[in-house]
């Protein structure tokens, strides 16, 4: 038993991956300097690409291998379009699920969270007026 279509992969996909996975790095590296700080900068690189490829993978390379599945399979464009919808999402939740509950994925993702969650704490009590 096999899937309800085969999936065509490209290498365009995988380029697109790589892209949008950089520039997502990029940013997170470029606009949380105190995340980057109080991680470091290489274990702050790794956890943001950790949790950006659930979502970059799901977007470039499941969802455009099984629209172009369906496209050779003679199904219209916009059906085509609303099934790989379907596979992205199952993809981007899976992704983010291993990346939360399985090591050492999730040892990476929660020393990000809790980092946010410290810069935060701190950013809040200085707009309140906390005593630091």
């Amino acid at each position: 038993m096999g899937f309800a279509v085969q999936p065509i992969f490209t290498t365009t996909q995988a380029i697109w991956f790589a892209v949008l996975l950089t520039f997502g790095v990029a940013v997170q590296l470029a606009f949380s300097p105190r995340r980057r700080a109080m991680m470091g900068g290489l274990k702050f690189a790794m956890a943001s690409a950790l949790v950006a490829a659930p979502a970059a993978a799901g977007i470039t390379l499941v969802r455009g291998a099984y629209r172009l599945g369906y496209l050779e399979e003679g199904r219209g464009v916009l059906e085509a379009n609303l099934r790989s919808v379907v596979w992205m999402s199952g993809a981007i939740f899976a992704g983010q699920m291993a990346m939360r509950f399985l090591p050492p994925m999730s040892w990476l993702a929660r020393d990000l969270r809790a980092a946010g969650s410290a810069v935060w704490s701190e950013r809040l009590g200085r707009w309140f007026g906390r005593p630091q």
